[in-house]
């Protein structure tokens, strides 16, 4: 009696696996992970959050993938949007101009962001955090887009 209890068991394992690769497609989810403590506590180092890409403008306040200069992604928070005064470390406060984007980490203190570099163009934005998945005690979904 056991076998075909734990046939079904797995089959039903089997359906919610497919069922959520299937949604994860359809959404167009891509799996990034965190690399550093730049946005802890939020997304501590190692977690795995998915993204989408980038449809809108983000929204002040989301969690968002960006192309640096050099190649590297990463993830940073929306602070200012078009029209918003944004300052900068030791530099005199600007107003972020049209197709620009301040970002900024969660964790100020180890975050090398527009504080730094100035304002992110927009087509430098290349996906917007959905939901942290792992590790679970992190599990969360994120303020996104418009």
């Amino acid at each position: 009696m056991e076998k075909p209890a734990r046939r079904r068991r797995a089959r039903r394992v089997l359906a919610l696996a497919a069922a959520v690769v299937g949604v994860a497609r359809w959404a167009k989810l891509s799996p990034v992970r965190v690399e550093g403590d730049s946005m802890a506590p939020t997304l501590p180092d190692g977690a795995l959050v998915a993204v989408s890409p980038l449809r809108d403008e983000p929204a002040l306040g989301a969690v968002v993938v960006v192309r640096r200069p050099d190649g590297s992604e990463h993830l940073k928070r929306v602070t200012a949007i078009p029209g918003d005064a944004f300052r900068t470390a030791g530099r005199d406060p600007f107003v972020v101009r049209y197709g620009e984007l301040a970002l900024v980490g969660d964790n100020a203190g180890r975050s090398i962001d527009s504080r730094h570099y100035g304002p992110v163009a927009i087509e430098d934005i290349v996906a917007v955090a959905r939901f942290c998945y792992w590790p679970p005690r992190a599990w969360r979904r994120l303020p996104g887009g418009r």
